[in-house]
Order: C-alpha cells, then sequence, then structure tokens
C-alpha cells in the first residue's frame, strides 16, 4: 500500500494475507525495463537534434552543378577530350581567360602550321561570302531594273488597250456613217428610179446613182472590216 498519509496502517492490517501489498511493495524495476526507459531517452534526444530535411515530388530534370560531371556539346574545330575545367557555371570570365583544356587524341592534328592554315581557310571563306554579297548585290540591282522595266511595260501595254478602245470607237462610228451613207444612197436610187420610169430623169442619172450605191456599199464593207479588225 502507499504511504501517501501520516496515518499508517500497516500494523492494523495484515499485508502478508494480500499478495497485492506484498507486490506493491517491494516492487523493484527489471534491469531490461531500465535499460528500455534508458536507450528511449537518449533516442530521441538523438532524433530531436538530427537535422531533417522534407521530400518534395516533382517532375523534371537532374543536372549536375559542376560541368566536368554533365555532357556538354563544344565546338572544336580538332576532336579532343576535355581533361581539365577551369570555370563552373555562373561565373564571370574575361577575354583570355582559360575556360577548359583539351588534349589531343589524334596523332594528326599534331602540326605547328594548323592554326595558320585554319586561318587561311577563314580568310579564303571570309573572301567567298564577300564575293556573295557582291553577287546578292548585283541581283538585286537586277531585281530593282526588272521591276522597272516591268512597271514600264504595264503602262505601254494600258496606253495600247486605251488607245485600241479609241479606235474601236472611231471604226465603230466610221461604221454607222458608212450604214447611213449607204441607206441615203440606197433611198436616192429608189427615187431616181421612180422618176425615170416617169421620164423626169436621164438614163445617166441613174446610173450615177448606182455608182453611188456601189460606192457606198463598198465604203460599209471596208467600214465593217476594220471594226471587226
Amino acid at each position: 500500500m502507499l504511504n501517501i498519509s501520516n496515518n499508517s496502517i500497516d500494523s492494523k492490517i495484515e499485508q502478508e494475507k494480500f499478495k497485492s501489498f506484498g507486490q506493491l511493495k517491494d516492487y523493484k524495476p527489471s534491469k531490461l525495463f531500465k535499460r528500455s526507459f534508458i536507450i528511449s531517452i537518449v533516442f530521441g534526444l538523438i532524433l530531436i537534434f538530427i537535422p531533417w530535411t522534407q521530400n518534395i515530388r516533382s517532375k523534371g530534370y537532374v543536372t549536375a552543378l559542376k560541368p566536368e560531371q554533365r555532357p556538354q556539346a563544344i565546338n572544336s574545330l580538332i576532336d579532343g577530350k576535355i581533361e581539365i575545367w577551369y570555370v563552373n557555371e555562373g561565373n564571370y570570365v574575361n577575354k583570355g581567360d582559360t575556360i577548359l583544356f583539351i588534349s589531343e587524341i589524334k596523332d594528326d592534328y599534331f602540326d605547328p602550321q594548323l592554326l595558320e592554315r585554319q586561318g587561311s581557310q577563314i580568310n579564303s571563306k571570309e573572301q567567298s561570302l564577300s564575293a556573295y554579297n557582291s553577287k546578292v548585290a548585283a541581283l538585286d540591282n537586277q531585281i530593282m531594273a526588272l521591276i522597272k522595266t516591268k512597271n514600264l511595260k504595264t503602262k505601254q501595254a494600258r496606253n495600247y488597250i486605251t488607245q485600241g478602245i479609241l479606235k474601236i470607237k472611231s471604226d465603230s462610228i466610221d461604221y454607222q456613217a458608212a450604214i447611213t451613207n449607204e441607206n441615203i444612197a440606197q433611198k436616192q436610187l429608189e427615187r431616181a428610179e421612180e422618176l425615170y420610169k416617169k421620164g423626169l430623169k436621164s438614163l445617166t442619172d441613174l446610173e450615177i446613182k448606182k455608182l453611188k450605191l456601189q460606192e457606198t456599199s463598198a465604203k460599209l464593207i471596208s467600214a465593217e472590216n476594220k471594226l471587226l479588225e
């Protein structure tokens, strides 16, 4: 029994008859329990001071910070192998700084005059580029000349069209005049025939009217041909 009061009852109760009193009074924790309790406390303290990180799931690409630890695409005139990187991504560099060291892998490139030959090739390519630029400029001039010629020809063609329209109008007017003249000559011939029958016109006058009708008919045919052309 727990002694939580100043009035003890140990002398009044025969504790030997009750097994529970004996277990409570003589209880002592085992060594395994002590060890487990101490280990739990120590493990808890260790977890408190150990740094921890949170995990976040996402989709993306993983890349290395150092350039020598990831693939690099470098344009070089000579095949080789990158041995050393002297700069990292994000570093500031100046003109003339060494960025990397490339070791040659082919004996064919061990040429002391390789740079000079490469320079000559670059100069020749620059000259070719200048020649192509000159050719492009000449072609541009030709295109401008062709455009001007095209505009001039277009104006001439429009003038020809206008002249043709006016010519058609003129020929149409001549054709209508020829029709009118033929009708007049036909009527004059008819009157001359009537007067000839009555004896009021001579045969000569009648022949003159017939000739006039033939002339007007010929002019009508000519005017019609011009209009059709």
